[in-house]
């Protein structure tokens, strides 16, 4: 589902897709090492604090408007740690994780409140999309990655059709704070809803910490509050799959949030025919779609409805997002053509 959800230091952009116009001073060609704050006076009454950091597989861009430079550098040092420590319970890459622990042991008794309250809405979005949004698939795509590793080729017939027998959200039993394999060899990835649940949980921070004009950006999950400043709302443009120098377009926020997903970027091949975004319900790579971009009320939320509307195909997808209230989508398709719903906003 996108870019892989780590934490490791090395940056994997998945969805270097979404940037900031007239917002961000850093471009992901510049990521190399995390950059100090930086703090310059934007009018008479607030300073333009940012701040980069290297988070969960990608980079994390954080900017405030604040009165005080003090108070904003030591609010984001917070919600940076928040990111941290949520990213620590929800990696899949280390088995000391709770999400490692699960995919190890098929269990996870006991489990912090915040792994329960993804988990629990993952199931939700599997439920409301049938079965096009689903966290069971990381076998499949591991067997992809694997197979392409040691073969440079697909798996067999035989052998995704074994591991199919472990995809399937219908197959974990949850409680309150725990969670259960039902069959052997099952694993679960949060790729899809994991990075936007914890920007939305920074910026809530944030907030609690009178905060009033913040962006976070999260190699393209981006949630914001309050505008810039002086009713200026953040412009966030939406590069082209084919031309990063240039944007398909340009959306304007006060708040909310912006998720982008495509198939540009992790592929398991070097022909680039087959990718990371899975069918659950087929175990191949999703039909064939350029990005979709979704606006929501929450970072989540957007993060989960884009991978699900790009693994429906386009049409399907563009449907889809219709029938969900306070949710926007643009889908952009392999021959440039571009389908948007109805409230969808530019600039």
């Amino acid at each position: 589902m996108k870019q892989t959800f780590s934490d490791h230091t090395k940056p994997i952009s998945r969805r270097a897709f979404l940037s900031l116009t007239g917002a961000l001073s850093l471009g992901v060609a510049t990521v190399g090492i995390p950059l100090p704050t930086e703090a310059v006076k934007f009018d008479r009454t607030l300073y333009k604090v940012s701040k980069s950091q290297l988070g969960m597989g990608t980079f994390i861009n954080m900017i405030v408007f604040h009165p005080s430079k003090g108070e904003a550098e030591e609010a984001m040092g917070r919600a940076f740690d928040e990111i941290k420590r949520l990213t620590s319970l929800m990696t899949r890459f280390q088995s000391t994780s709770s999400i490692g622990h699960l995919n190890t042991t098929g269990s996870l008794k006991g489990a912090p409140p915040e792994v329960m309250e993804v988990l629990h809405s993952s199931l939700r979005y599997h439920s409301i999309s049938q079965g096009a949004f689903d966290i069971t698939v990381m076998p499949i795509v591991e067997l992809y990655q694997h197979s392409f590793q040691a073969n440079n080729a697909p798996p067999s017939p035989q052998a995704l059709k074994e591991t199919m027998n472990t995809v399937g959200s219908q197959h974990l039993t949850m409680t309150k704070d725990s969670v259960f394999f039902a069959r052997s060899g099952m694993g679960v990835t949060l790729d899809g809803i994991a990075k936007g649940y914890i920007i939305d949980r920074a910026m809530d921070l944030l907030r609690q910490q009178n905060i009033q004009h913040a962006l976070i950006n999260a190699g393209g999950d981006i949630v914001v509050h309050g505008g810039k400043g002086e009713g200026k709302p953040w412009s966030i443009g939406i590069q082209d799959p084919w031309n990063r120098r240039r944007y398909v377009d340009v959306v304007t926020l006060n708040s909310g949030a912006i998720a982008t997903s495509g198939n540009y970027e992790v592929f398991f091949d070097r022909e680039k025919l087959f990718h990371h975004l899975i069918v659950p319900n087929k175990g191949t790579p999703a039909p064939s779609v350029a990005s979709v971009s979704i606006q929501a009320a929450t970072a989540m939320e957007a993060d989960a409805l884009a991978t699900t509307a790009y693994v429906m195909g386009p049409d399907t997808g563009n449907r889809f997002i219709q029938q969900i209230g306070g949710v926007e989508g643009l889908i952009i398709k392999n021959h440039r053509q571009k389908i948007s719903s109805s409230g969808w906003k530019r600039s």
